[in-house]
């Protein structure tokens, strides 16, 4: 009896489970007569109940026919599974507002109740960026709710999600329940973000802080893909990923697609915050809505918006932050002392333009120094100011921005901080880990060419300058990169040993073509039997033949230089890019010069290709993708050669 009894109350679980997934009407009766068997009895090991289920899934029906039926209690809809969630929680995190919208109506007070983190419903929805189910919960609560156990209020958690701007992956489900038209989808999906709406609703929500002590600005300074110039779509970091034409497109595409979402300044803009400007949208027309349909130029069409959106927000938050925070030892806000946060704790709070300068987020760093210029003295706890954290993390375009638009940059230059180190001892120091072969190689030259653009950016005097353990920056760099400068000598000496292979193979191939024309020679004369009657065609297959023999054999001699040479810090910084250099444009020539001779071969003997045109064009495919792959192998290299020259030409220094 008791098996039995077993396997029957599993039937009903399974039969009112599989009826909440199908949210037919016929399928209401089955755990309606569910509920009255077993009520709030859970369906599943998390403690989730029939309620809980049917605000996941969103059964208005099924919810609106058991309240209607009275079976459903204020006790029930309170009911909580193992997380703490209700069913007004699920409702929240699913979007579901119709859902949420019957509950309230029965019971106000659930948007009250906390799950085990304290998040309310609306923190929830919040978090989860449900916009519709966050407008309705908001007329329900009050300033209590909009906070969590650890102190984040709803824009913490909208900054967290992301929820700048809506993604159309966020808004297909709403697009299906609102049977919209696919032009109209477009205008869905630019409008207004969570975080920016939330901002604008309750305003002082900008300086509240969380039990770490930090606000919504913290969070989102660091957050580096929310912003353009730490993102895939600008030529900053090109090179350093794969498939480098690839990355110049979907950077041009990104630079074409027009910001949807505007913000407009008042007349009396230098007077008035930032969040009293108001944000409009532009219109676009139906065919460019459907090219960016696509999903490849979607998701560039998206991140641009979010981009936008992003920056907007972090423009209003900057304007609202007390930066005496940061630039006081004091700190007159006491909101952090009902989260213990002690004073000394505070004084050494996470600085969003500090948090900004490590990740390399230009943006951020621009606009706080616009609005509160006095922030770039500020220091983090090792006493490094920001231009030392830049060139500490080797942020080379926030470092060059820095310095052309900072004032007092001498000042910032010549600061010291705890250890001792200078900004050279900063930038002679290999924060990240040395690369696989062979990125080695050129890891160690752009680590020397950072050393070198930093010292002659500085004080003579503190090229001998010693550190707290008794180093200058010299020392310290030649410590910290001698097991990379080891790796990349072995790895450039394989390099050369192989290249010298290939080369001395297409010059043999080259040098013997050359005396095994097509035709033969006359055995009297001694001269080639097509100089007679086809002059002109032999001797541009003589002239491809010797250019490919000779840029075979002038690519021996810096090889030979390079096997040769002593490998010295010093060799990392010119000759071995120069030779580098040399090597790759000789070779590429070598390569197209054998390819084209070849092919003015067949042309000559009348075999596959038969026309000039033919020929032409074939070479130049053949050329066009032997720029892509040298462009994809040895961009970083050349990139070098470029920041060399503009370095040295605008060398600035500092007088001793």
């Amino acid at each position: 009896m008791a098996s039995s009894r077993i396997n029957e109350d599993k039937s009903n679980r399974s039969a009112a489970y599989r009826a909440v997934l199908e949210g037919k009407k016929q399928s209401v009766e089955t755990f309606r007569s569910f509920w009255r068997e077993e009520g709030v009895k859970p369906l599943d090991k998390r403690g989730d109940t029939v309620l809980h289920f049917l605000a996941v899934y969103g059964n208005v029906d099924a919810f609106r026919l058991l309240l209607q039926d009275g079976l459903v209690t204020i006790e029930n809809l309170k009911a909580k599974n193992v997380n703490g969630h209700t069913a007004l929680h699920e409702a929240a995190r699913f979007g579901h507002k119709d859902v949420a919208e019957i509950m309230l109506r029965t019971e106000k007070d659930l948007v009250s109740e906390r799950n085990k983190l304290g998040e309310t419903p609306l923190f929830v929805a919040a978090a989860c960026g449900k916009k519709e189910v966050f407008s309705l919960l908001e007329k329900y609560i009050g300033d209590c709710m909009m906070r969590r156990n650890d102190g984040c209020t709803i824009l913490h958690a909208a900054v967290i999600g992301g929820y700048y701007s809506l993604c159309w992956w966020n808004m297909m489900w709403d697009v299906v329940a609102l049977n919209v038209s696919p032009f109209q989808v477009f205008a869905l999906l630019y409008q207004t973000g969570l975080a920016i709406g939330i901002l604008e609703s309750y305003p002082d929500l900008a300086g509240k802080r969380n039990e770490k002590g930090k606000t919504a600005l913290h969070l989102l300074a660091a957050k580096p893909e929310s912003f353009r110039s730490v993102s895939a779509y600008t030529l900053n970091d090109l090179g350093r990923k794969s498939l480098i034409p690839l990355h110049i497109l979907r950077a041009i595409i990104y630079w074409c697609i027009p910001v949807l979402n505007k913000e407009s300044q008042p007349v009396n803009s230098a007077e008035e915050p930032s969040n009293s400007a108001s944000i409009h949208k532009l219109d676009r027309s139906s065919s460019v809505n459907y090219i960016l349909g696509c999903p490849w130029l979607k998701e560039i069409d998206d991140a641009k918006q979010s981009h936008a959106v992003a920056l907007m927000l972090a423009e209003r938050l900057i304007r609202r932050e007390d930066w005496s925070h940061y630039v006081h030892t004091e700190d007159k806000d006491h909101e952090g002392s009902q989260f213990g946060i002690s004073s000394e704790k505070k004084s050494r709070m996470p600085d969003p333009l500090i948090q900004a300068t490590r990740l390399g987020i230009i943006e951020v760093v621009q606009e706080i120094l616009s609005v509160y210029p006095e922030a770039a003295y500020t220091i983090d706890g090792k006493g490094r100011n920001i231009l030392q954290i830049a060139v500490q993390e080797k942020k080379w375009f926030l470092y060059d921005y820095l310095m052309t638009s900072s004032t007092n940059m001498e000042m910032m230059l010549s600061d010291i901080d705890h250890e001792g180190n200078s900004i050279i001892h900063l930038a002679a120091r290999l924060e990240s880990p040395p690369s696989t072969p062979p990125g080695v190689f050129q890891q160690m030259m752009w680590e020397v060419l950072w050393f070198k653009r930093v010292q002659y950016d500085c004080y003579p005097y503190l090229w001998e300058l010693q550190n707290s353990d008794g180093r200058t920056a010299k020392q310290v760099f030649e410590t910290k990169h001698a097991s990379l400068r080891e790796s990349a000598e072995k790895t450039v000496k394989e390099l050369a040993n192989a290249a010298l292979i290939v080369s001395v193979l297409i010059g043999t191939v080259n040098f013997a073509a050359i005396f095994t024309v097509p035709g033969g020679f006359d055995q009297t004369t001694g001269e080639a039997i097509l100089l007679k009657n086809r002059r002109w065609e032999f001797g541009l297959l003589m002239f491809y033949l010797a250019s490919g023999l000779f840029s075979a054999l002038f690519t021996m001699g810096p090889l030979l230089a390079i096997v040769n040479m002593r490998f010295e810090t010093e060799d990392f910084y010119v000759p071995l890019p120069f030779y580098y250099v040399t090597v790759v444009i000789a070779f590429f020539y070598s390569a197209v010069f054998t390819i084209v001779a070849a092919g003015q071969a067949l042309l000559v003997q009348k075999v596959v290709i038969t026309d000039d045109r033919l020929l032409a064009v074939t070479s130049f495919f053949i050329c066009c993708l032997l720029a892509l792959v040298l462009m994809d192998t040895s961009y970083l290299m050349f990139d070098y050669v470029y920041y060399l020259i503009r370095y040295s030409l605008s060398y600035r220094g500092q007088e001793s």
